[in-house]
């Protein structure tokens, strides 16, 4: 969904629940209303009558308005007129500029025993007799008026003469509809549309500019984030922006270190072709040698052995610094630093010359301290690196020379010759 597609939503989910919870609280305030001027108006009519007049005539408690001077009673068409239809008894429109027309209410007077001596009055209702058995002072309900319509309110309020024919006074009038409660909502849709076309206006430029950043970001990203993208203002989408051109230039750096990599890589390999091609192909003539040799019938000495030997081993050599030589070019921190003996070092390496220093006449040595000599750092990169001196002091030695390796303590640290 667009961003304006979720305004528009979040705004008709937003105001359809508080258009109906005010429609609600309308209505309630309204019947609230109406229950409380019917009572006055009970309450106020047997004030106004007085205990004897109003148990003498209860019939005359509140009687329906006379029409009047030259008007028929209510019901009765004039002679010479045409006979209008009554106004229904209830809520009238839905005059949402004032208060609704209400027809004229009626009231009856009860005696304890919720009897009326008035031929007109209804049969009191149970419900509200039943709340005021319970103690209650007042009660109210809605009913149906008699033109069919549910929207009658009735009011049952003592009058504290508690024996006699006007204990108890019911009133009747009309209390408001739920159609004119919600005419309010009805009403409010054109502000709600108005409001809802005002919103989807005011996103236009916020949309434009996401759209025109989503479409600076994807050519930046075609051209490998080489350039930035446009920041403009101070809102949240120049922070997007922002933010967007300070992980390019990440990108950018590790794009950098990793074709730096690869230059080194292929730097790497093309040397290292190179040296393991050189002893490769003297083997390979060693090894032509000796096949010759042995098609023709001749014996082998062991001193022709000693070259091919010195090969493979310095082939071996070469390929064990593989490892040891991508940890340095590859400019990573792969250093691993941990206690390392130099003394038995030094030997392991010498031990492992030996035999290619014996055959070639050379002979090699080694001297260490008796107590340990203990360092920091690498230990594959530090026999390597002696491996590597050993290796060349063998190789290019004279039949008959010697090779010593020497470890020595010199005050706080040590010496490797």
């Amino acid at each position: 969904m667009t961003l304006r597609g979720r305004l528009a939503l979040t705004l008709v989910l937003t105001a359809v629940p508080l258009l109906v919870a005010v429609a609600w609280a309308r209505y309630e305030i309204a019947q609230r209303y109406e229950v409380r001027i019917l009572r006055d108006l009970a309450l106020s009519r047997a004030a106004s009558l007085g205990r004897e007049r109003c148990e003498s005539a209860p019939e005359d408690f509140l009687p329906p308005p006379r029409p009047r001077m030259g008007q028929a009673p209510p019901g009765v068409p004039p002679p010479d007129r045409p006979r209008l239809p009554d106004p229904p008894a209830r809520w009238l429109g839905w005059n949402l500029s004032g208060p609704p027309h209400r027809l004229p209410a009626r009231a009856f007077a009860y005696d304890d025993d919720f009897r009326s001596a008035d031929p007109a009055a209804p049969a009191f209702p149970p419900g509200l007799r039943r709340m005021l058995e319970q103690g209650a002072e007042q009660a109210s309900r809605g009913f149906v008026t008699a033109d069919g319509h549910g929207d009658g309110l009735e009011v049952a309020v003592r009058t504290g003469w508690s024996a006699g024919r006007c204990a108890v006074i019911l009133a009747r009038g009309i209390g408001p509809t739920t159609g004119w409660s919600l005419g309010l909502v009805w009403s409010a849709v054109p502000v709600v549309a108005v409001l809802l076309a005002s919103v989807l206006l005011a996103a236009r430029p916020v949309v434009r500019r996401i759209r025109t950043l989503t479409a600076d970001v994807r050519r930046s990203a075609d051209a490998h984030y080489e350039g930035p993208v446009r920041v403009s203002g101070r809102d949240e989408i120049a922070d997007l922006a922002r933010a967007f051109n300070e992980a390019a230039a990440k990108v950018r750096a590790q794009l950098a270190t990793l074709e730096q990599r690869d230059r080194t890589l292929r730097a790497f390999l093309a040397n290292t072709t190179h040296d393991v091609m050189i002893p490769l192909t003297v083997l390979l003539g060693h090894l032509s040698d000796f096949r010759q040799r042995v098609v023709e019938g001749d014996a082998i000495e062991e001193g022709r052995l000693v070259p091919a030997i010195q090969e493979a081993q310095y082939l071996a050599s070469l390929i064990h610094n593989l490892g040891a030589a991508a940890k340095l070019e590859s400019g990573e921190p792969l250093v691993e630093r941990h206690p390392v003996d130099l003394g038995a070092l030094v030997e392991r390496v010498v031990e492992r010359h030996r035999p290619v220093a014996g055959p070639a006449g050379v002979a090699i040595e080694f001297g260490v301290p008796e107590r340990p000599v203990v360092v920091e750092g690498d230990e594959t990169l530090i026999e390597q690196a002696v491996s590597n001196f050993v290796h060349n002091a063998v190789r290019y030695n004279q039949p008959g020379g010697h090779v010593a390796v020497l470890l020595e303590e010199v005050g706080g640290g040590f010496r490797l010759r």
